[in-house]
């Protein structure tokens, strides 16, 4: 059919064609060029982590996001978004879910955590397709919200398009007005450079300079596009390789070199910094610890800067969370980003600390 077209065209007739967007890589010779990589873009090196946003309800998104979390659940951190508290709540607790999320997402995208922010898979609809709309429209907002209060500049950004919300019949599919609103309103950005393709159908765009993180790589994943190892396929090869240091490898080291390792209790900024530079003059690894009392005072931004200091020593050192005492804040200081945490069962009988054990 080309040949047909290209013949007509050299006898002056014009056409106007409706196809795939293959066809025009084939009309007009487009030579197909492999994904892009960070590597390619000079970012290879860069050390936050990588933010990605899910709003879609399609059925393809929702195996996308589980072979996500199956293939890279290891590395990546994950923040689900209560649908229930953005849309159905009151204002109070929107604003509390909304700040909770922005919060933790900082916390880790300044760890070098890649960040997975979705919105909870009930699907919640309204009595009415208005109803619906609504509900459509505040999950949105706060999404963009959301993005908008992360201050940290991401390694880069990838983010589902689709977002559906169903009443009786009615089906409203949201496409590509998320994504624009999250670069428009949550990044500012008023333009983009369309680089290339993340994957195939799956473009990328690097943010322009009037944005709040200029330059950062902002992908935009069609929700009804690709497999279901679409998803998972584009954040392994975007991801930050995992930090080398464990709590269990600088003992483990320690022990075969026949040194001791420090581990410092740290209350703020200040003395997180100040156990780093000794450690960094000493040209020795160090633990820096933080105890619930101090956890409950500095809360995720203490953490937070303890995880960044770590991050970026010279040395190898680790974040450990000592005393904990209960279940819950043990479980909550993983998900914090801890390296590792001490159990503390001195309040405890001899029988139940023996159990624990067992168990």
């Amino acid at each position: 059919m080309l040949l047909c077209i290209e013949q007509a065209e050299l006898r002056g007739k014009s056409f106007l064609c409706r196809t795939a967007a293959s066809f025009v890589s084939t009309r007009i010779g487009i030579i197909p060029k492999a994904p892009i990589l960070p590597k390619d873009l000079g970012i290879n090196k860069e050390r936050k982590g990588g933010l990605i946003v899910v709003g879609s309800y399609v059925p393809k998104t929702t195996k996308q996001v589980e072979e996500l979390k199956l293939q890279c659940g290891h590395f990546l951190k994950k923040l689900e978004v209560s649908v229930d508290k953005l849309a159905m709540k009151s204002l109070e607790e929107r604003e509390e879910e909304i700040n909770r999320v922005a919060e933790m997402a900082n916390l880790f995208l300044g760890a070098s955590k890649d960040t997975l922010i979705m919105t909870s898979r009930e699907l919640i609809t309204g009595k009415t397709a208005c109803e619906s709309l609504e509900i459509n429209f505040k999950v949105s907002s706060a999404l963009v919200e959301i993005v908008r209060r992360i201050s940290t500049r991401p390694r880069y950004i990838n983010k589902t398009t689709i977002h559906s919300c169903k009443a009786d019949s009615l089906v409203l599919l949201k496409g590509g007005i998320t994504s624009s609103d999250l670069a428009t309103k949550a990044l500012e950005a008023k333009c983009a450079k369309v680089v290339r393709q993340a994957l195939a159908g799956i473009p990328l765009w690097q943010l322009g300079p009037e944005s709040r993180h200029p330059g950062v790589p902002y992908i935009v994943f069609p929700g009804n596009v690709g497999d279901s190892k679409a998803l998972a396929d584009v954040v392994k090869s975007w991801a930050l390789p995992s930090r080398l240091s464990s709590t269990k490898e600088l003992l483990l080291n320690a022990e075969r070199g026949g040194y001791a390792v420090g581990a410092f209790n740290v209350y703020n900024m200040e003395g997180a910094e100040a156990v780093v530079a000794a450690a960094e003059e000493e040209n020795s690894p160090a633990i820096l610890q933080i105890h619930p009392s101090a956890l409950k005072q500095g809360g995720i931004p203490l953490v937070a800067c303890c995880v960044s200091a770590a991050e970026q020593a010279n040395v190898p050192i680790t974040v450990h969370f000592d005393h904990g005492t209960s279940k819950q804040e043990l479980v909550e200081a993983l998900d914090l980003g801890f390296d590792s945490l001490m159990v503390d069962g001195s309040h405890l009988s001899l029988k139940d600390n023996i159990a624990g054990l067992i168990h």
